[in-house]
């Protein structure tokens, strides 16, 4: 996601200076027009460097897998009061901090209705918890700057890789039906969220405002699975994967990641998340108030994906 925050706001213009924790792995940012600057969000001096003289912090980084919970609380809510601290300290020309967080950190919906900003969140894992408390933080420091907080939806698009484990699955000829239920989700193609961050970035909403970022309609999962069997152009066969059986796999997970201190893709809570049929939120106060609306159809959006994949021989 970085590194298509960096592409959208070179493009618009802009200047921009990218917080690095090494030089020398630049990843998607090789060859591109920004000043980097390394640092770690864990060490507060090190950021210094990066916020001097600035305008605007978009800040995105984080840890989405980790084997330890204490981690992503280290990374996503620590780290971000150390950002906040830095800049309210070492940034006085500051006009907007936007703070990119996550629909986890609201949780699923509820009650048969999709979420909105004035619904009581109610994260379902260690992640979710550390990226709401990373939104506290925000808001404390939303009384002395200018400060907007972004929720999207599954997020997918070129250079993703929590898609790719799925789309993979697909190309074997499995398309995994988990739990009981048909599962609806909210979705935003990487390229509307760089859009919203950019109008987030330069607009007058009050400080602390938070938005919901994703597609105007939910989607069924089923047409998810149509569109990426259409750009693969595969027939796969449905699997249905029990409930108990998830969990169990999920447990295995969970104790292998614990011994070996690694990341792995399916946890107790990535289960949980999971088996939750209704990840859906309503993007309504986003097009009314900052005045964006997403534009990326979902076919076209996943066609992009699945050959960005194969371009880099991911496939």
């Amino acid at each position: 996601m970085g590194s298509h925050l960096v592409d959208g706001f070179s493009q618009a213009g802009h200047d921009v200076r990218c917080l690095v924790r090494s030089k020398a792995r630049r990843g998607w940012l090789e060859d591109k027009r920004v000043e980097l600057v390394e640092g770690d969000c864990t060490q507060p001096d090190t950021l210094i460097p990066a916020v001097r003289n600035v305008d605007v912090v978009v800040h995105a980084a984080g840890v989405t897998w980790t084997a330890k919970r204490s981690r992503f609380f280290q990374v996503n809510a620590v780290g971000t009061h150390n950002l906040l601290k830095i800049c309210a300290e070492h940034a006085p020309d500051l006009t907007r901090f936007v703070f990119i967080s996550s629909q986890a950190a609201a949780g699923p919906a509820r009650n048969g209705r999709a979420l909105t900003e004035r619904d009581i969140p109610r994260p379902i894992s260690p992640y979710g918890e550390s990226k709401l408390l990373a939104e506290n933080h925000v808001a404390a420091y939303g009384r002395r700057f200018p400060c907007i907080i972004l929720r999207p939806s599954t997020v997918y698009g070129p250079r993703d890789r929590n898609f790719l484990p799925y789309v993979r699955m697909v190309k074997r000829g499995f398309l995994l039906e988990l739990g009981p239920g048909r599962r609806v989700a909210s979705l935003c193609h990487v390229a509307d969220l760089v859009s919203c961050a950019l109008a987030a970035a330069s607009s007058q909403v009050p400080s602390g405002s938070v938005y919901f970022v994703a597609d105007e309609d939910p989607y069924a999962w089923r047409e998810v699975e149509q569109g990426v069997c259409a750009a693969l152009d595969v027939n796969p066969q449905r699997v249905t994967v029990p409930k108990w059986s998830l969990q169990a796999f999920a447990s295995v997970g969970q104790l292998y990641g614990l011994l070996t201190d690694r990341p792995v893709r399916i946890n107790t809570a990535r289960a949980a998340e999971l088996l939750e049929k209704r990840w859906i939120c309503d993007a309504t106060k986003m097009t009314k108030e900052l005045g964006f609306t997403s534009s990326m159809e979902l076919t076209r959006g996943l066609q992009q994906l699945v050959r960005w994949y194969q371009q880099q021989y991911w496939l």
